[in-house]
């Protein structure tokens, strides 16, 4: 089967989209990537065939402030929401199109698997009758599943009838806002000869799987997935157990080890950085604080029990860690709870607020506003650290992720059976929930769950 993938530059969705890529590659199938310019290196070291976008968004480094989200600069939801649609749901949509189709004319794919918030891509598909697939690094971000919280938020699962009506009323104004968009992913759809939508997320009715890379054990809501989604567990690379000799000496010196990693992306995290090492000054632990490409190392404070690198590799540490402080970001946190080691959130935005929930209710961590003071955030470590209960949360979670590996197998299996269907459009639409539609299919309708 000729398999083309497609994703962007926007940090940790990356490394699944290629771990997913080489798994399939090495079950014998043709693959080619299309991404930014900045994951050329990862995937060519990966195996991987890879090109760049041409009239598509294009970044060429990582971790840099251009990051086309920009979503951290806002609080308000609806302006988050609005936010992405702009940046890489709608706005460019028409260009990934052209994109898309260009290299569905020159690859001839079987079978088209995307970044869950490329809609220009699914539109290209749709016109060319190829099947398609999207691939999530982490939890559902779409109001169209009724079996979990809405996504945004970070609400438990709903516990009563008021939270369950709450939940519903939720998501049908959440997918309201996607619709900030439609003008511009109807243009998209226009520029490639296919008829306007009625609602923006209409367009995900195309998708004929949905890989959800992370753990039904991590995960809230049916087990298994209702369809068209599967659970692929953790999806990271294969693990990179080097570290280099002043930080091995560093965590060597043995005591309470934490770690402190944000995301690789801008999200403007050094404040929330900073105030983290002074947090850990109070506490007197020894802390090792990973930067990645996005903060510079030399920018944020010093103390004497602080190890500041730009790089370290959290493979090689989690073993070692009492307690990991992060955003909350999926590839960052399901390191440390495979490990058995409980987490700190301070939720920046995207993922992060839904991650930290799962980790809470799953009793393996805290979690506070990215706004904490640094005496709070010393607080919250400290009962962490203090406190059995959580790290025993993080190991019955880490046994439960165990299990992973078979659930990848699984998310692949369901992904070459696509190779014998056909582009059962209408009947996808029927079955794919939308907060808009009754039951009038045979899949199951946000609305029933009020």
């Amino acid at each position: 089967m000729r398999i083309l993938f497609t994703t962007f530059e926007g940090g940790g969705h990356v490394p699944p989209a290629l771990v997913m890529a080489a798994a399939l590659r090495r079950r014998g199938h043709d693959v080619l990537v299309i991404s930014d310019e900045a994951n050329r290196i990862d995937a060519e070291a990966m195996g991987l065939r890879f090109g760049a976008w041409v009239r598509a968004p294009n970044r060429k480094a990582k971790g840099a402030a251009d990051d086309p989200l920009q979503d951290w600069r806002r609080r308000w939801p609806p302006a988050i929401v609005k936010s992405v649609v702009r940046s890489v749901l709608c706005g460019p949509a028409a260009a990934y199109a052209a994109d898309t189709r260009d290299r569905i004319e020159a690859f001839r794919p079987d079978l088209i698997i995307t970044n869950e918030l490329l809609l220009g891509v699914m539109v290209a598909a749709e016109r060319a009758a190829v099947p398609v697939a999207a691939l999530t690094a982490n939890v559902w971000c779409f109001p169209t599943r009724s079996d979990v919280p809405p996504f945004g938020p970070g609400w438990a699962p709903a516990r009563s009838p008021h939270e369950t009506r709450r939940d519903a009323v939720a998501r049908r104004w959440i997918a309201a806002w996607y619709d900030a968009g439609l003008g511009d992913l109807n243009a998209a759809r226009a520029s490639l000869g296919l008829p306007p939508l009625a609602r923006t997320l209409d367009q995900l009715a195309t998708l004929e799987r949905v890989v959800l890379g992370t753990s039904a054990a991590f995960d809230f809501g049916a087990s298994p997935a209702p369809p068209p989604f599967v659970h692929a567990g953790r999806l990271l690379p294969e693990p990179d157990l080097r570290l280099a000799p002043h930080v091995r000496d560093w965590i060597d010196r043995g005591g309470p080890q934490v770690l402190v990693s944000f995301s690789t992306t801008y999200q403007g995290q050094a404040p929330v950085l900073s105030r983290c090492i002074r947090a850990l000054e109070r506490l007197g632990v020894r802390a090792l604080v990973t930067t990645g490409p996005a903060v510079d190392v030399t920018s944020l404070p010093r103390a004497p029990n602080v190890l500041a690198v730009s790089h370290a590799s959290h493979d090689a540490l989690m073993g070692r860690m009492d307690l990991m402080i992060s955003h909350g970001g999926h590839g960052t946190v399901i390191r440390a709870l495979a490990a058995g080691t409980p987490v700190l959130c301070l939720p920046m935005g995207r993922d992060h607020p839904d991650n930290a929930r799962r980790i809470v209710e799953r009793g393996a961590g805290l979690t506070l506003s990215r706004g904490a003071s640094s005496a709070a955030i010393a607080r919250a470590a400290s009962r962490l650290l203090g406190e059995e209960r959580y790290a025993a949360g993080a190991r019955r979670l880490a046994r439960a992720l165990a299990v992973d590996p078979s659930s990848r197998d699984r998310a692949l299996d369901a992904l070459e059976a696509l190779d014998a269907l056909e582009a059962l459009a209408g009947r996808v639409a029927a079955e794919w929930p939308h907060p808009d539609r009754g039951r009038e299919g045979p899949g199951p309708s946000l609305d029933a769950a009020a």
